[in-house]
């Protein structure tokens, strides 16, 4: 059964750092019924023609804007948790059938992955509390890894492209799964349109499995320059990242141990080995190049 009618949530389209933006252009076109959702008063610009609904985000708000609505696709940041909840329960009473959190990144239902960055426990028990509704809310949490393109023009992967200097952690030899923006708009049309399928489970989807080594290669195939390489540790990046989110800085401080996470040699961001595997095949996505991906990053 393919849910056609669907209510996007969390997506502010010019903030840069708003994932939600990112994937917007591929939902809107698809064949989805698409209704984003956004608050009262906010200075928020979409697209031409997209169809936008605002709301105080009272419950009955949500309510009456959520009957006939066979899915909400939540594109809220972590610090939102309790809004997200808010909206579960509204679509609970307003029939919805589908429930997508916002997930994507990492497997935040995992603990070796919550030992490694504990502030992702609130996820993960948002993600508990989700599945104990399933009987009235199906769900369907999707596991990208980082978002890739996004990632590389921000340095957050460990490549400077303005200084052309590589950050190898622990040799960069390390395997993690990753998805460009258009690719995590296109699982979530996937999903939906897939939902006997993928109900009631944990969906991980990719543009590709790679190595820093790998795109340091592509990065330099592609520049015709030899690359500056900076060797570090996971464990001082960790280090560092937990000291300044214990010192406030929380965007500089996650950012770190995320990257820890990502980049580290104990490889729990390489999806490849999960149960269940990554579902591009079964959902009909097919795997990216990363030196396209690399070339369109760089504009070249």
């Amino acid at each position: 059964m393919s849910l056609k009618k669907v209510t996007l949530v969390g997506v502010w389209v010019q903030a840069s750092g708003n994932i939600g933006a990112a994937v917007l252009p591929e939902l809107l076109k698809s064949d989805l019924d698409l209704t984003i959702l956004s608050r009262e008063g906010s200075s928020a610009i979409f697209p031409p023609g997209a169809k936008v609904v605002r709301t105080d985000y009272s419950e009955d708000s949500l309510i009456k804007i959520l009957v006939g609505q066979d899915a909400v696709v939540s594109m809220l940041p972590i610090v939102a948790l309790g809004e997200q909840q808010k909206i579960v329960e509204a679509a609970i009473k307003a029939g919805v059938k589908r429930f997508i959190p916002s997930e994507y990144g990492s497997d935040s239902a995992s603990d070796e992955v919550i030992a490694a960055v504990p502030f992702f426990q609130p996820k993960k028990a948002h993600l508990d509390w989700l599945a104990s509704k399933e009987d009235v809310l199906s769900w369907t949490a999707i596991i990208t890894g980082p978002f890739f393109d996004w990632g590389l023009k921000l340095g957050m992967t460990g490549f400077n492209l303005a200084t052309k200097t590589a950050t190898l952690v622990d040799g960069g030899e390390t395997r993690f799964t990753a998805s460009n923006t258009a690719q995590i708009g296109r699982a979530i049309v996937a999903v939906l349109k897939h939902s006997d399928e993928t109900k009631n489970q944990l969906v991980f989807t990719e543009s590709f499995t790679t190595t820093q080594l790998e795109v340091l290669a592509s990065l330099e195939k592609i520049t015709g320059e030899k690359w500056k390489t900076v060797e570090v540790s996971s464990q001082a990046i960790r280090e560092d990242g937990s000291s300044k989110l214990g010192k406030g800085e929380i965007m500089e401080g996650g950012a770190a141990v995320i990257m820890a996470l990502v980049l580290g040699e104990g490889g729990l961001e390489d999806h490849t080995h999960v149960k269940g595997g990554i579902w591009n095949d079964r959902l009909g996505l097919k795997t990216e190049s990363i030196d396209e991906t690399v070339k369109s990053v760089l504009s070249l």
